[in-house]
C-alpha cells in the first residue's frame, strides 16, 4: 500500500536510506514543509525576542539579520535569500551538506546567483586553503598536541562564515533576488529529478537553521551570550521548536507509529537531525534503537576553543532528544550513550539511546 507520502507503507526499515531514493512525492513535501518551517521558526524567534525586550528590540534584531526586510521583503523572499547564501557558502564549504553531494546534481541557475564578487570571495578563500577536510576526513587535531590546530581550524570557521554572512547581507539590493519563486515552485513540484530535490532540501534544511544563527547573533551583540542562549532554549525547548522539527519528518515520512522505529524513521529526515548532522541509526528492535551522530557543526566549531558555547549547543540537545521521543510516546525514554569531548580525530560526536518502556 502507498500512503501519501509516496513510500510503501509497511516496508521494513532502511536505517542507509539516501534523500534521493525517496519518492519525489515525499521530496517534494520535505522541501515545502522546510520552506515553511523557516518562516515558522522566524516567528518564534520573533515572539520570544518581543515578549523579553519588547517589539522594538524584535524588530531591530530581524531586520539585522535580514536587510532585505527594509524593502518589505516577503517570508519566502527571504528564505530564497538564504537559500541563495546557503548554495555560495556550500561550494566554500561543501561538507556543511550532509544527505547530498554538490556535485550530485546541478544546483539551479536561480540559486547560483550574480553576485560577481562572491564568487571571488569563495575563490580566492579556495586559493588560500581555506577549505576543511569533508567530514569523510578527519579533524585536524589528534589528542591534546593538536589544540592548537583545531583552536585555529575552528575560529577559522567560524570567523569565515561570519564574515561571508557579514559581506552578503551588505551586498543586498533593493530586493531579494530576480527568482520567480512561482516558477522555481514549479520545477519543484513538477520537473526536478530526485538527486536534484534532494540536493535542494539539504540546502533547505541549512537555510532553515541559519535562521537561528542570525537571531543567535543579533541577541548576543545586545546582551550577551548569556541572554541568547536562554532565549534559544526558550525557542526550541519551550516554545517547540524541536517538536515541529522532527513532526516535519514525522508527517513527510508518513509515520503514524508510537514505538522507537517511528521515532527513528521520523528522525531519518528531520532538517534539524539529518539536514545538518552526519547521523548514523541502528535500529535493534522495534522498541530500542540508537542514533549516532558522527560530526556535529556545533561540535567542529567550538571545540578547543569556545567550551561555554558548546556546554549550551550540547545542553538543548540533552534536553531535546528526550522530549522528541516523548512527543511520539511519553513512554519512550532517552539517555546519551557519549557526549563531548572527543577523545580523539577518530571519535564521535554523540551518540543516543531510545528504549520504549513496558511495550505492552
Amino acid at each position: 500500500m502507498v500512503g501519501e507520502s509516496g513510500l510503501v507503507m509497511g516496508e521494513p526499515f532502511k536505517p542507509n536510506l539516501k534523500a534521493h531514493e525517496l519518492p519525489r512525492a515525499t521530496l517534494v513535501g520535505l522541501w515545502r514543509r522546510t520552506e515553511e518551517a523557516h518562516e515558522k521558526l522566524c516567528e518564534t524567534w520573533f515572539a520570544a525576542v518581543a515578549e523579553r525586550y519588547g517589539r522594538d528590540v524584535a524588530d531591530a534584531v530581524a531586520l539585522g539579520g535580514w536587510p532585505l526586510k527594509k524593502t518589505g521583503a516577503t517570508p519566502k523572499e527571504l528564505f530564497f535569500d538564504d537559500l541563495r547564501f546557503i548554495v555560495a557558502a556550500t561550494e566554500l564549504k561543501p561538507d556543511m551538506l550532509t544527505v547530498a553531494d554538490r556535485d550530485q546534481a546541478e544546483t539551479p541557475d536561480e540559486l547560483s546567483g550574480d553576485r560577481s564578487w562572491f564568487q571571488w570571495f569563495v575563490s580566492s578563500s579556495r586559493l588560500r586553503g581555506d577549505t576543511p577536510s569533508s567530514r569523510s576526513g578527519k579533524p585536524a587535531w589528534v589528542g591534546s598536541p593538536g589544540r592548537a590546530r583545531g583552536f585555529a581550524r575552528g575560529k577559522g570557521i567560524d570567523l569565515g562564515f561570519a564574515v561571508l554572512l557579514k559581506a552578503w547581507q551588505a551586498s543586498q539590493g533593493t530586493h531579494a533576488s530576480e527568482i520567480d519563486t512561482e516558477a522555481f515552485e514549479h520545477k519543484v513540484s513538477s520537473e526536478y529529478d530526485t538527486k536534484t530535490l534532494a540536493l535542494l532540501w539539504n540546502y533547505a534544511a541549512l537555510a532553515y537553521m541559519l535562521a537561528t544563527n542570525r537571531w543567535y547573533t543579533g541577541i548576543r551583540k545586545r546582551y550577551g551570550d548569556e541572554a541568547a542562549q536562554k532565549l534559544e532554549k526558550d525557542v526550541w525547548i519551550d516554545r517547540g521548536a524541536a517538536e515541529h522539527d522532527l513532526r516535519i519528518g514525522q508527517e513527510a515520512m508518513g509515520v503514524t507509529g508510537d514505538d522507537v522505529e517511528s521515532l527513528l524513521r521520523s528522525f531519518q529526515f528531520a532538517p534539524g537531525e539529518v539536514g545538518i548532522l552526519d547521523v548514523e541509526f541502528e535500529l535493534i528492535d522495534e522498541n530500542h534503537g540508537i542514533m549516532t551522530h558522527h560530526a556535529c557543526p556545533a561540535l567542529d566549531r567550538f571545540e578547543h576553543f569556545d567550551d561555554v558555547r558548546l556546554k549550551h549547543c550540547c545542553d538543548i540537545c540533552i534536553a531535546g532528544m528526550p522530549i522528541s521521543g516523548e512527543m511520539l510516546n511519553r513512554k519512550i525514554g532517552c539517555k546519551p550513550l557519549k557526549l563531548p569531548p572527543r577523545v580523539d580525530s577518530n571519535d564521535i560526536a554523540c551518540q543516543w539511546e531510545y528504549r520504549l518502556r513496558d511495550p505492552s
